[in-house]
């Protein structure tokens, strides 16, 4: 006779304490992203302490939901508070991962988890009536992966994504046309279009938002 009660109450509690630090990470995703969105991250990083009212003050927002998003980001071990004085922090070594002062802001992405979350009962109705959901039904999706874009694709662009192709650069500089499906907000044809005059370049996206958007940057730019 083999009892397996000892072999399997280890792998159930360490799947319970996953799914329970999947929630909390969760809830810091949805707290990061409201930080980035509000400026409450960027108006903190590099500065000394601060209370709550100082910083709604600084950014124009409402103290009371300062406070809340403030004890939520210490709760996570995100934000350091001095209770003493009632004033709080964010660690340099942190914002150099949450802002636009280290080399990649990891906040940008968790922007994608309340804006995925947000179409839940459009997939719900998928998975029982099949069919699909439109773009429309993610009106910030572009504006996410242009910011993604923005910190992975376009500072390797012209030193180590171009040069992938062999002669693309020079063909590039004396003129070629260039089209690129699926470009979104078109930040790297913008890109290339600025470095390369002589060639023409195209984009074509599902996503009337993303287009109109690139086509107001060209014309802005003159492209």
């Amino acid at each position: 006779m083999c009892d397996t009660t000892l072999a399997i109450q280890p792998t159930t509690d360490d799947f319970e304490a996953r799914l329970v630090q999947a929630l909390n990470h969760g809830g810091l995703l949805l707290l990061t992203s409201l930080g980035y969105r509000t400026g409450l991250l960027e108006a903190m990083a590099g500065q000394p302490p601060i209370t709550s009212q100082a910083l709604a003050e600084r950014t124009g927002l409402q103290e009371r939901y300062v406070r809340e998003w403030l004890g939520g980001m210490v709760a996570a071990e995100v934000v350091e508070t001095d209770s003493a004085t009632a004033s709080y922090w964010l660690p340099d070594e942190r914002a150099a991962l949450l802002t636009d002062r280290g080399e990649a802001n990891l906040a940008v992405y968790a922007q994608f988890m309340p804006l995925l979350g947000s179409v839940e009962d459009d997939v719900l109705r998928c998975f029982r009536e099949g069919g699909g959901v439109p773009y429309s039904r993610y009106p910030r999706f572009q504006e996410v992966m242009a910011s993604d874009s923005g910190q992975t694709v376009l500072p390797a662009l012209f030193d180590g994504i171009l040069p992938l192709a062999p002669g693309l650069i020079e063909r590039l500089e004396s003129g070629i046309r260039v089209l690129d499906c699926a470009c979104g907000r078109g930040r790297a044809l913008l890109a290339m279009a600025e470095r390369f005059p002589a060639s023409h370049f195209t984009g074509y996206d599902l996503s009337e938002e993303a287009i109109g958007w690139a086509r107001a940057q060209a014309e802005r730019a003159g492209l």
